[in-house]
């Protein structure tokens, strides 16, 4: 025996081969029974009606996301001219959240979006600035 544990070494464990078997093995797979989260387990416990509803909006909100502020602004328009109660361009994801969700969504989205453009927008007024006085100053140099 080597001692590198690539050779049969059942003196120790009892198993062999115990290197190479540890680098082969296949991660374990935990089965929806195991873990809690199967059918069974929807059956078993019956969760509170606001635990659902906050499954549901997370779940809108993934979706709208994926969507598209874009998109979603102009389907929201269309849903609102034709007078609609809910939205119905999370049809494929079979979601249908209310007018009023939606438009919460959009101005929070709408926020996000302002506040990530802000610092870019404003080191680019700074940068714009700072060039234009020192083409000045090249100028009135250079006379």
């Amino acid at each position: 025996m080597l001692g590198l544990g690539l050779t049969p070494d059942t003196t120790k464990t009892g198993r062999g081969w115990t290197a190479i078997s540890r680098l082969l093995r296949w991660p374990r797979r935990y089965t929806d029974e195991e873990d809690g989260t199967g059918p069974d387990f929807a059956a078993e416990q019956v969760l509170p009606a606001i635990v659902m509803r906050a499954r549901e909006d997370a779940r809108c909100r993934r979706a709208l996301v994926r969507l598209g502020y874009v998109k979603v602004r102009n389907h929201y328009a269309r849903c609102r001219r034709e007078g609609q109660a809910t939205f119905t361009g999370l049809g494929h994801e079979r979601l249908a959240p209310s007018m009023d969700f939606v438009r919460d969504w959009l101005a929070e989205e709408r926020k996000r979006i302002v506040v990530a453009t802000r610092w870019p927008f404003l080191m680019t007024m700074l940068v714009t600035i700072v060039a234009g006085i020192v083409f000045i100053a090249v100028t009135r140099v250079l006379e």
